[in-house]
C-alpha cells in the first residue's frame, strides 16, 4: 500500500464549446523534503454542457468506499452576480477511473452556494442517528472587489444518487436569505479554499479548513471546522520551520493521511506540497478553542514544511490551475 495524492486540472483547452476537460493526476506522496514528485494522468473527467463553473476544485476521499468525489466550485470566478450554478459531483475520479456526475437536490430550492473557492472532504454528518458519511464542500471569498463579502460558509451533501446538497449554519444569528441564496458568508472575514477531516480520530471539530493566500489581508492559515454548525474557529497561524510567517498567495488544498501514522498535506495551486504540523495540539483542545500555549508551537501556531513541487502540465505558468487535492491509500 502507498499514500497518492490525487488533483485534478481545470478546463485544458477554455473551450465551453466542447466540454470541459479535466485532467486527473495521482503522485506518491513524499515521506520528507526534496524527493522526486513524479505525476502521472489518471484519466479525463469531460463535463460537456453540465454547468457554468465545471471546475472540480473540491476533492475527497470517502472513507468507507476509499474512493474520491469531487464537486464543481460553487461561483464563475470574477464575477459580480449572484450566479446559481448547477452544483456537479464527480465520483471514482481515482484508480480505477470510472468517472460518474450527479446533480445533487438543493434543499431548501432556492439555495445558492457562497463565493468562487471550493475545498471538500467526507465526514460524518453529527446532525443525524448514527452519523452517516457525507460530503462536506467549504466556498469562500477573499476578494471584496467581486461584489461579495471576504467570508466563507460550509455545505455538506448526501452520499446518495443524485444527493441532497444543504447549507450548514447552526451557529450565531439565524440564517438569513442572503446567506441561503448565495450574497453573504456565515462565517464573514475568515477565507478558506481547503478543507479535511479527520477519519482516523473521528468528532465535530476534528476538521481543518485552509487559507493560503495574503490577498485577503490576513496571512497564510487554517482554521478549525464544526461540522455540526458550520462555524470556523479563530485562526492558526501558519510559519517556516525557522518560526517566519508563511507567505504565499495561492488557492488551496489540504488533506489528512487518515492512515496509520497520520499526516496532514498542504497543497498549493501550482503543484507545491507541503507537510504541516503542531496543528495536533490544536485539534486536541476542545470545541473550537486554540491549543496550550506549552504546545509542541504554542497556541495558534502550526508549522509548513516544504515537501517539492508536482511538475503538472502549465501549472507553474497559472494557465492551468489544480486546486483541489486529496490523498488516497492505495
Amino acid at each position: 500500500m502507498a499514500l497518492y495524492g490525487y488533483t485534478i486540472g481545470e478546463d485544458r483547452d477554455g473551450n465551453a464549446s466542447n466540454g470541459k476537460q479535466l485532467d486527473v493526476y495521482r503522485f506518491l506522496i513524499p515521506s520528507g523534503p526534496g524527493g522526486s514528485i513524479t505525476p502521472t494522468r489518471v484519466g479525463t473527467v469531460n463535463l460537456a454542457g453540465t454547468a457554468a463553473t465545471a471546475d472540480l476544485e473540491g476533492l475527497g476521499t470517502n472513507p468507507t468506499t476509499g474512493r474520491i468525489g469531487a464537486v464543481n466550485e460553487a461561483r464563475v470566478t470574477g464575477s459580480t452576480t449572484p450566479i446559481d450554478p448547477t452544483v456537479i459531483r464527480v465520483n471514482n475520479v481515482d484508480q480505477p477511473f470510472a468517472p460518474a456526475t450527479t446533480s445533487p437536490t438543493r434543499t431548501p430550492s432556492d439555495l445558492r452556494r457562497f463565493g468562487f473557492d471550493s475545498g471538500a472532504d467526507f465526514g460524518r454528518d453529527y446532525s443525524v442517528s448514527g452519523q452517516p458519511i457525507v460530503q462536506y464542500n467549504i466556498s469562500g471569498n477573499q476578494l471584496t472587489s467581486n461584489g461579495v463579502p471576504v467570508g466563507s460558509s460550509l455545505y455538506k451533501i448526501t452520499t446518495a444518487t443524485p444527493g441532497v446538497i444543504s447549507l450548514v449554519d447552526g451557529f450565531g444569528p439565524a440564517t438569513t436569505a442572503a446567506q441561503r441564496q448565495g450574497t453573504q458568508p456565515t462565517n464573514a472575514g475568515k477565507f478558506v479554499d481547503g478543507l479535511a477531516i479527520d477519519n482516523l480520530n473521528p468528532g465535530r471539530t476534528r476538521a481543518l479548513a485552509s487559507d493560503f493566500r495574503t490577498a485577503d489581508g490576513d496571512g497564510n492559515q487554517l482554521h478549525k471546522v464544526d461540522l455540526l454548525t458550520g462555524e470556523l474557529s479563530a485562526p492558526i497561524t501558519l510559519r517556516t520551520p525557522s518560526g517566519q510567517a508563511l507567505n504565499v498567495n495561492l488557492d488551496s488544498g489540504l488533506s489528512f493521511t487518515n492512515f496509520g501514522s497520520q499526516r496532514l498535506i498542504g497543497w498549493l495551486e501550482t503543484g507545491v506540497v507541503y507537510e504541516i504540523t503542531g496543528y495536533q495540539d490544536e485539534l486536541a483542545a476542545s470545541g473550537l478553542g486554540l491549543g496550550s500555549a506549552t504546545g509542541t508551537n504554542g497556541a495558534g501556531f502550526a508549522t509548513a514544511t516544504l515537501l517539492g513541487t508536482v511538475p503538472l502540465p502549465n501549472a507553474v505558468s497559472g494557465v492551468v490551475d489544480y486546486e483541489g487535492f486529496t490523498i488516497v491509500n492505495e
